[in-house]
C-alpha cells in the first residue's frame, strides 16, 4: 500500500493513496472448524468484486454494489466465474468513511468449514483483491484516521486479553484514555512553549520573576505526571502480559504439588523420585480477574544427565522473567538447605522478588525446617504449605493478589503504562525536560530551552501516532493478527 507524507502544524500526517491502496481481504475468525467464519474484504473496489461472486438469493436482496450503507444481505456466494455455488452466506455492508477500516468494508459471514473458509478467499483473490497483511485492517483504520496508534494497539491487546482486567486496561485505551492524557500534556507543553516565546519576542513586556517562576512551576508539575507515568509501567505490564510466577528449589521437595494445588488438578507429575520435572510446565489462573502464569520448574542441582541439565537451563531462564519467586524448602532434604540459601542470596543479588514456601507441613520434621528458616532468612516473607490442606490454595492465591497490589495501584485519572514502546518515549521525554528545567534555572538562552520543550512534545505525539515514521507503523502492525 502506498502512503504518503506531508507536514502541518509540525506534525507528520500519513495519508493514504486511494488510487493505489489494493482492495484487500483475509479470514478475521481463527482457523479450525467453527458454526460460521467471517472473511473480510476492505477497498474501493470491494463491492465490483463481491458483485462478481454474489447471488442475492431473492429480489428482497440487492447486488453488493447497490446495498445500502449498513444493510446485509442473503444469498449464495460463488467460485470466481460462476464456475459452482460455495456456500450459502450473509453478506454484511460498511461504507466508507463509517466503517472500521474508513473504506468500503463488506464482511462475509459463511459456514466455519475449512475448505469454505478457503474457497471463498480464493474466489476474491481471483477476482482482483490482495491478500491482507498482518494487521493491515487496523493499519488503514490508522492512515485515515480511524483509530489513533494507541488505540490501534488497545485493539490486539483486547483480542488477546485473558482476564477481566487486562480486557479492562485495553478497553480504556481503545476509548482513548490515554492518547487523551497524553495529548492534555502536549498541551501544557505548548502553553509552555507559547509563554516562552512571547519573552523571546516582547522581553520588556512579557520578561518577569512571577512568569519566570510560572514557567518553572508548570515544568515541574508536567514532570510529576511523567514520572508517576512511568512509575506505573510494572503494575501496567503486568496487567497486560499477566503476573509471571515462577517456583523454583531443589528436586523432590513439593514444587510439583504446589503446582497442582493452585490449579485444583494434576497438571505434574508427583512422585517420590527426584528428577521427575525436567521441562518447565506453563500453567494459568486468573485470581479476581488478573491473569496469573504459573511455571514448575526442574529441581535445581548439578546433575550429568543431559535432559535434566537443559530442563535447570531453561529453569534459569524463567526465573530470570519472574516476578515472583516461590522457593520451596522441604524438611526431608536438610542437606541441601545450606545451598537453597546460597541459591536465594544469588537471586536476591538480581532483586528478585522471593517467597520462601516451607513445603509438607504435615510432616513431623517440619518444626526442625521452621526454626532453620527462622534462624537463616531475614526480609522474605515464609509461607508454610501442605498438599493436604484444604485452604492451602486460597491462603497462597490471596498472598499472589496481595504481592500484585504492593506494586503500586494508579488512580483512575492517573496515566497506566503497559507497552514498553510507550514507556520508553515517556523517559525520553522526561530528560528532555528535565534538561530544559536545568537550562532555565542556570539562565541559558530560551531559545535553547524552547527547542528542549518542542522535541518533548513531539516525543509524546510518537506515542499517538500524531508524529511518527513508516518503519515503526509498519512494525507495530507487524505484531497484529492477519484479518485485523
Amino acid at each position: 500500500m502506498k502512503t504518503n507524507f506531508e507536514n502541518k502544524n509540525n506534525e507528520q500526517i500519513i495519508h493514504n493513496d486511494k488510487e493505489t491502496a489494493a482492495t484487500i481481504a483475509a479470514v478475521s475468525t481463527p482457523a479450525g472448524i467453527s458454526g460460521i467464519a467471517v472473511i473480510r474484504l476492505s477497498g474501493d473496489q470491494a463491492g465490483f468484486i463481491c458483485d462478481q461472486l454474489f447471488q442475492p438469493m431473492n429480489k428482497n436482496f440487492k447486488k453488493p454494489s447497490q446495498m445500502q450503507a449498513y444493510t446485509v444481505g442473503v444469498g449464495y456466494w460463488h467460485a470466481y466465474q460462476k464456475k459452482e455455488i460455495i456456500d450459502q452466506i450473509v453478506l454484511t455492508f460498511f461504507k466508507a468513511p463509517h466503517s472500521y477500516t474508513g473504506e468500503d468494508v463488506y464482511e462475509i459471514s459463511c459456514h466455519g468449514g475449512q475448505y469454505i473458509r478457503e474457497a471463498i478467499l480464493q474466489s476474491l483473490f481471483e477476482a482482483g483483491a490482495e491478500p491482507a497483511g498482518p494487521g493491515e485492517f487496523s493499519k488503514r483504520a490508522f492512515i485515515n484516521g480511524k483509530l489513533n496508534l494507541t488505540e490501534a494497539e488497545a485493539v490486539m491487546d483486547m483480542i488477546s486479553a485473558e482476564s477481566s482486567r487486562q480486557n479492562q486496561v485495553a478497553l480504556q485505551q481503545l476509548r482513548g484514555n490515554l492518547s487523551k492524557q497524553i495529548d492534555k500534556l502536549r498541551d501544557q507543553l505548548y502553553k509552555v512553549i507559547a509563554q516562552i516565546e512571547m519573552i523571546i519576542e516582547f522581553p520588556e513586556n512579557e520578561d518577569s520573576p512571577e512568569k519566570r517562576q510560572m514557567i518553572a512551576n508548570r515544568l515541574s508539575e508536567i514532570n510529576d505526571v511523567l514520572q508517576q507515568a512511568i512509575a506505573s509501567f510494572t503494575h501496567g505490564r503486568i496487567i497486560r502480559e499477566g503476573f509471571q510466577v515462577v517456583i523454583a528449589g531443589q528436586p523432590n521437595v513439593g514444587k510439583s504439588s504446589l503446582l497442582n494445588c493452585l490449579l485444583g488438578e494434576d497438571r505434574a507429575i508427583v512422585t517420590s523420585e527426584a528428577g521427575t520435572t525436567r521441562d518447565i510446565v506453563d500453567a494459568q489462573l486468573i485470581i479476581d480477574g488478573l491473569s496469573i502464569h504459573l511455571t514448575d520448574t526442574a529441581g535445581l542441582r548439578l546433575t550429568e544427565n543431559i535432559v535434566e541439565k537443559e530442563g535447570i537451563n531453561r529453569a534459569y531462564q524463567a526465573l530470570e522473567k519472574a516476578d515472583l519467586i516461590f522457593y520451596v524448602f522441604s524438611p526431608e532434604n536438610p542437606n541441601t538447605w545450606q545451598q537453597d540459601l546460597e541459591e536465594i542470596k544469588t537471586l536476591l543479588n538480581q532483586n528478585k522478588n522471593i517467597t520462601i514456601i516451607a513445603g509438607k507441613r504435615d510432616l513431623q520434621e517440619h518444626q526442625e525446617l521452621s526454626t532453620f528458616l527462622d534462624r537463616h532468612i531475614d526480609n522474605l516473607d515464609i509461607l508454610d504449605f501442605s498438599a493436604f490442606d484444604d485452604q492451602a490454595d486460597l491462603s497462597i492465591k490471596k498472598y499472589i493478589l496481595q504481592t500484585f497490589e504492593k506494586f503500586g495501584k494508579t488512580e483512575s485519572d492517573a496515566i497506566l503504562i503497559t507497552h514498553l514502546r510507550h514507556r520508553n518515549i515517556l523517559e525520553k521525554t522526561f530528560s528532555h525536560i528535565q534538561e530544559a528545567e536545568q537550562a532555565f534555572e542556570n539562565q541559558i538562552p530560551l531559545d535553547i530551552i524552547s527547542g528542549l520543550l518542542q522535541a518533548s512534545a513531539e516525543n509524546l505525539a510518537e506515542i499517538t501516532g500524531d508524529q511518527v515514521s513508516e518503519e515503526l507503523i509498519d512494525t507495530i502492525f507487524s505484531e497484529f493478527c492477519v484479518g485485523k
